[in-house]
């Protein structure tokens, strides 16, 4: 049992001297939630509670608002952008919960792939660092962009009364998110809890978005790092001939292989919120947009642009994040050709034929019928450019 113990002591002494995954622990420790772990047996249930408790009700007056505002295009806008971000936070924190043990057991099997190339090819380990820097710069900035969202929505309330108080206005009291509820807002008594539960439900909205993205960010960097380590592998194969050359091909398209079979478990694990994440992002940032150009210059309009801002990173990052696991498992058939293959034994060059048909047909991320890529980016800010400025027409 001690042994145990020291050994769980001495992995979680490891894991704070890594550098990577340190962004992801943060935020899924802020909703009580034990990334080492793929059970809750270590998990704060009591705060997950907290967190995610007031999302799932705050659900009930954004529909109610919705379903009031439905003839009134301002109003309904600033609605469905709010209802679509809780949607897809509630549809993440289920995705996480349903795919758990899974998900942690990749992290799991991808530090130990990593761990054992670092002892078979010590170049690995620049590669390794240079990733998980990447990933970990990433997910720090998104945290902020998101965080900036947050902070913003929590401030919109007090933008407007203090402009009202400028402009000698009656003062009226407004909730950060809009919604339907059986009491008077206006009375102090009822503003207050119910502005604090808009902002609980922000928090929750924002962090387990975080959540979930920024493990994927670990996932594509580090998966890129097994396709970039096989192609310098391949690079640096001596062309020995015999058995041995032949072995050390085999040992670099099994690490390759490894790549591709994680890549796409990631990938269908994520499938559904990918496509949700396009799908409703690029309504969010019609109806947020037409927002921010019917406001635009009023200090309001601040938060909107942040929201905005927020939801064409978040599409940035899964189309980048697409992008690069495609690149990467691509370029893998670059390092094929830059190898010493002229050198090579007749079987080894037999088996090279096969890895070059492989390593043509790429990793993709897909959301059912797109993938996600750059230019799929492009074509949804197009589009979603076209549908604010039809907004704008009807409420012309």
């Amino acid at each position: 049992m001690s042994d145990k113990v020291e050994g769980r002591k001495q992995e979680e002494n490891q894991q704070e001297k890594d550098q990577s995954l340190r962004v992801q622990i943060l935020v899924y420790r802020c909703m009580g939630i034990d990334l080492w772990s793929p059970t809750m047996a270590n998990d704060r249930p009591w705060l997950t509670f907290v967190t995610m408790g007031p999302l799932f009700l705050f659900m009930v007056p954004m529909f109610l608002a919705a379903h009031e505002y439905i003839t009134q295009v301002s109003l309904l806008s600033d609605t469905l952008g709010s209802t679509f971000a809780s949607m897809l936070t509630l549809v993440k924190f289920l995705l996480f919960c349903y795919h758990r043990s899974e998900l942690v057991g990749q992290i799991y099997h991808i530090r130990t792939i990593l761990a054992k190339e670092i002892s078979v090819w010590p170049d690995a380990r620049e590669i390794i660092e240079v990733e998980n820097q990447s990933d970990q710069l990433l997910s720090l900035t998104y945290t902020r962009c998101f965080g900036l969202a947050g902070i913003f929505a929590a401030l919109k309330p007090f933008v407007g009364i203090i402009l009202s108080s400028i402009r000698g206005d009656e003062i009226h009291l407004e909730l950060p998110h809009n919604g339907v509820y059986p009491y008077d807002l206006q009375v102090v008594m009822w503003y207050v809890p119910t502005y604090l539960w808009n902002v609980m439900a922000s928090y929750s909205a924002v962090t387990m978005a975080l959540c979930v993205d920024s493990l994927l960010f670990f996932f594509t960097y580090n998966v890129c790092a097994i396709f970039k380590i096989a192609k310098h592998r391949m690079i640096h194969l001596p062309a020995v001939g015999g058995k041995e050359e032949l072995e050390g091909l085999v040992q670099v398209l099994l690490l390759h292989q490894m790549g591709l079979q994680i890549a796409d478990d990631i990938a269908n694990k994520y499938r559904p919120l990918i496509f949700l994440q396009f799908f409703l992002s690029a309504l969010q940032i019609c109806f947020i947009g037409f927002q921010v150009a019917d406001l635009f210059p009023n200090p309001q309009s601040l938060y909107f642009i942040a929201f905005v801002g927020s939801l064409l990173i978040a599409l940035f990052i899964y189309s980048k994040c697409g992008e690069n696991i495609k690149s990467a498992s691509l370029d893998f058939g670059n390092g094929l050709y830059e190898s010493n293959w002229t050198d090579f034994s007749p079987p080894t060059k037999r088996a090279l034929l096969i890895a070059a048909m492989r390593a043509q047909r790429p990793c993709q991320m897909k959301g059912y019928f797109f993938e996600a890529s750059m230019a799929t980016f492009s074509a949804i800010v197009r589009s979603a450019v076209s549908y604010i400025m039809m907004l704008r027409s009807f409420n012309a």
